[in-house]
């Protein structure tokens, strides 16, 4: 029996949101599965044997206990900072389930994704779709202002999760824990109800971005470009090197221009909308 479902990307942190705040983006991973002897993968024509710490294997095992074969249609870019690590494995659990004849249970595959992924924002957004705040043990879907539109800048060059997480604190002072619950209020508040005021004062996040800003200078530049042209609030993808701008109908096409002259040749610069179906 084949099984097959899809997830979407998904952008986290959103500045102050560290590890729990996440917006589900209109570009999805594919995945059907069937049983088969061995765990392997076909992607882009080319069909492997999954290692049993890859994540996809892991996640298969995790759902249904068994070998399977997973073929991958994904419109994520990789590494990039677009929840591609939460969308596959959620799809390829999901897949796997269905193909043993199960339903894809989105509670259960949010907590198989959340723990492999070691935070809960990527897979709640992947899973559940919308604006979520996440916990391991919890999910509260928000509603993003209709008046907000999304730009996203994609720098052709990768930045992996594991790297820049590594260059991150472990702990903060007292003054950044409290500018961050500022911001983030702000950031909430303006995404709910579309308050343009309370979203200027959300950007300039010291728990990731700051620390991330070496690794990746262009993220950076593209922020600012999208701020001077009029973004609401722009901010780290994810883990990067991809910048997420929101936008009003007004700013979206030079906020789109800025970004672009950033990128010239070495990237893409992409309109997309929210995705409220999820896992599907």
């Amino acid at each position: 029996m084949i099984g097959e479902a899809s997830a979407p990307a998904s952008s986290g942190n959103l500045g102050p949101g560290f590890d729990t705040l996440a917006l589900a983006l209109s570009l999805r991973c594919t995945a059907t599965a069937e049983p088969a002897e061995t765990m392997t993968i076909t992607e882009n024509g080319s069909t492997s044997r999954l290692d049993p710490s890859d994540m996809i294997h892991r996640s298969v095992d995790l759902a249904v206990g068994r070998p399977m074969h997973i073929t991958l249609v994904n419109e994520i870019p990789r590494a990039r900072g677009l929840g591609s690590s939460g969308a596959v494995t959620s799809a390829a659990a999901a897949a796997a389930m269905k193909s043993a004849g199960g339903t894809g249970d989105r509670r259960r595959i949010f907590e198989i994704v959340t723990e492999l992924e070691g935070h809960a924002d990527n897979p709640a957004a992947s899973v559940f779709g919308g604006l979520v705040i996440a916990a391991p043990n919890g999910v509260k879907q928000l509603a993003l202002h209709e008046s907000l539109h999304l730009v996203v800048g994609i720098p052709d060059s990768k930045l992996r999760t594991v790297e820049a997480r590594r260059v991150l604190p472990a702990s903060v002072a007292l003054d950044v824990a409290a500018r961050t619950i500022s911001r983030l209020s702000f950031l909430l508040g303006g995404l709910v109800d579309g308050d343009i005021e309370a979203l200027s004062h959300a950007g300039g996040d010291e728990i990731h971005e700051q620390p991330r800003a070496e690794l990746s200078p262009i993220s950076g530049e593209l922020m600012d470009a999208a701020r001077k042209a009029g973004a609401a609030h722009a901010c780290w993808s994810g883990a990067g090197p991809s910048v997420l701008a929101f936008t009003t109908s007004a700013t979206r096409g030079r906020v789109i221009g800025a970004m672009g002259g950033i990128l010239g040749v070495s990237g893409e610069v992409l309109a997309l909308r929210p995705d409220y179906e999820g896992l599907i």
